[in-house]
């Protein structure tokens, strides 16, 4: 199921059977075309003597819903055997509150590899009660990455606590973060809860951009301002890692260098 923001323009041409649920922009849900199972920002359908040109942005596929919907090997764990005490991962975690995982919904559960209520989520925001935003969460790798996909999982309740501004952002230190992606409103992308959503890069929902060795989801806005105003149950990062060049490599092109340095220079005879 493809989601997104859409505008439609209409030129004539033949008239082709298709089924299009939503075609109009003024709806308030996102475009669902299920019988369309591709990863595109751009659809054209000819119907009824008319050419659609329908545009999404903020693109994205709806897996499903629940734990089974998770796609699951992701860069934080490639083998699916995180612990709640935060053991066995392939990355470290860090958060703008409740950096831990387990008790009191805290930050690092949305990399536990499973969606429901209670500790499998992360919620709620401020204990002060009134939303302070940004909020994030964010993992650090041993060694860079490209981001190539991601999925983010709504949470069980309270449709209001879900994101609405967020980005995904990639940093090299730690303080200087760039965008991978961007969404902000109208509104939420998620249609039930526990829902699964998949981005994708290579131009398909963002541009696969330089290898960072944080990624980090950055929240500014959800649907509620205050009391319990923010929720997510899952993150999953996929991607390339970009391997460090070896001892050997090293030593090869330092002795490449060397014998640069050694070669003699030639006069303008060529002698």
């Amino acid at each position: 199921m493809v989601t997104g923001n859409i505008v439609l323009a209409a030129t004539r041409g033949p008239c082709l059977p298709i089924r299009i649920l939503s075609a109009s922009p003024d709806l308030p849900v996102p475009l669902k075309l299920p019988d369309l199972k591709m990863k595109t920002t751009t659809i054209v359908a000819a119907m009824c003597g008319f050419t659609l040109a329908i545009s999404a942005s903020n693109a994205a596929t709806i897996l499903g819903t629940g734990t089974a919907s998770l796609l699951g090997g992701d860069l934080t764990d490639p083998e699916n055997d995180g612990t709640a005490a935060g053991l066995n991962y392939n990355a470290t975690f860090n958060a703008s509150e409740e950096a831990a995982f387990g008790a009191g919904e805290a930050a690092f559960n949305v990399f536990s590899n499973t969606v429901g209520g209670g500790d499998n989520k992360w919620c709620c925001g401020t204990v002060l009660g009134t939303a302070v935003f940004p909020i994030w969460v964010q993992a650090t790798f041993a060694q860079p990455v490209v981001l190539t996909q991601f999925t983010l999982t709504s949470g069980n309740d309270s449709p209001l606590r879900d994101p609405v501004d967020w980005q995904i952002q990639g940093s090299n230190d730690g303080i200087s973060f760039t965008p991978i992606f961007s969404k902000t409103g109208p509104g939420t992308l998620w249609t039930l809860r526990d829902q699964v959503i998949e981005w994708s890069g290579g131009g398909v929902d963002f541009a696969t951009l330089a290898a960072y060795t944080t990624l980090r989801l950055n929240i500014t806005a959800t649907g509620s301002t205050t009391g319990a105003f923010f929720q997510l149950n899952e993150v999953e990062l996929f991607g390339t890692v970009v391997p460090e060049p070896s001892a050997a490599m090293l030593a090869a092109l330092a002795g490449m260098g060397l014998v640069l340095r050694r070669r003699p220079c030639r006069t303008a005879a060529g002698k």
